[in-house]
């Protein structure tokens, strides 16, 4: 089975960006949220949402 690829575009705070790109060590946006995406969805904590996630 091919595995199916979806474009996704996203409005974020700047701060929010640069964040996520120190916690991940990842230098580009694209790989930073792909990172985030990947561990999130792996992670075993994952279905207890942070409460400031609106």
């Amino acid at each position: 089975m091919m595995t199916k690829i979806v474009h996704v575009q996203s409005v974020l705070p700047y701060e929010d960006i640069i964040a996520l790109k120190a916690k991940s060590g990842e230098s580009s946006i694209k790989e930073a949220v792909s990172k985030a995406i990947y561990h999130y969805l792996n992670c075993g904590t994952s279905d207890r949402i942070s409460p400031h996630i609106t």
